[in-house]
């Protein structure tokens, strides 16, 4: 189970407040989000505006100013590269800055990157070949477009919008070696559904309850 968009549940979104929190309360894989901003720092930041300002065209102290939680990259690996591993979603940040910054903490084999940009996929797999990568998509047409795509990324897990997911696209995509992570699961009717179609992960805005509901429901 992996606490979506920054540790959403736990605290402001994407905050290290709140991935600190959810580190405490058990969570060991952390989806957030990274932007560039005009000064080239990698931002964490689910939106391309901040207080009506583009993030990419302003600079981190002025987005500072707006939004003072917000944390840069290399911030919340400081803290916690050690401690959780992070699906990383990249919104919009150059693909060599990213991947630098990754395996300057020395995380490649803990960090998966996940994209719905397939041409930043394909470029990432050739420059940082040992991070894992995922393709992210939302809407269930083209399934094998969807295939196709993830294919030629390299990605190894695919990231479907929940309602995206049925057992034949489970299957197919364990037939082609991918796990399939589905987003944004916040209620048990869905957690037992992909539980049953083996689903071998979820992002989550409630992270505890649903663990708790796992728990109860799938302990042996």
């Amino acid at each position: 189970m992996i606490a979506h968009r920054g540790g959403r549940g736990f605290g402001d979104d994407n905050t290290l407040e709140a991935m600190e929190k959810a580190v405490g309360s058990g969570v060991r894989m952390i989806e957030t989000d990274v932007r560039v901003s005009a000064d080239g720092q990698l931002v964490i930041c689910h939106g391309a505006t901040v207080s009506g300002h583009i993030v990419s065209r302003i600079t981190y102290d002025e987005l500072k100013r707006s939004e003072p939680e917000r944390p840069l990259l290399v911030e919340i690996l400081n803290r916690l590269a050690n401690s959780v591993a992070f699906n990383l979603e990249i919104k919009d940040a150059p693909v060599r800055a990213v991947g630098e910054t990754i395996e300057m903490y020395g995380i490649e084999k803990r960090t998966l990157v996940t994209s719905f940009d397939d041409s930043f996929l394909c470029e990432f797999r050739k420059e940082f070949p040992g991070v894992r990568i995922g393709y992210l998509y939302r809407m269930s047409y083209s399934r094998d477009g969807k295939m196709d795509n993830a294919s030629a990324t390299g990605a190894e897990v695919l990231l479907p919008f929940l309602h995206s997911i049925d057992p034949e696209l489970v299957y197919l995509a364990h037939q082609e070696g991918l796990d399939v992570y589905a987003w944004t699961v916040n209620n048990e009717e869905d957690l037992d559904r992909l539980y049953e179609l083996g689903v071998d992960a979820v992002i989550t805005d409630r992270f505890v309850d649903l663990k708790r509901a796992l728990g109860k429901n799938y302990t042996t």
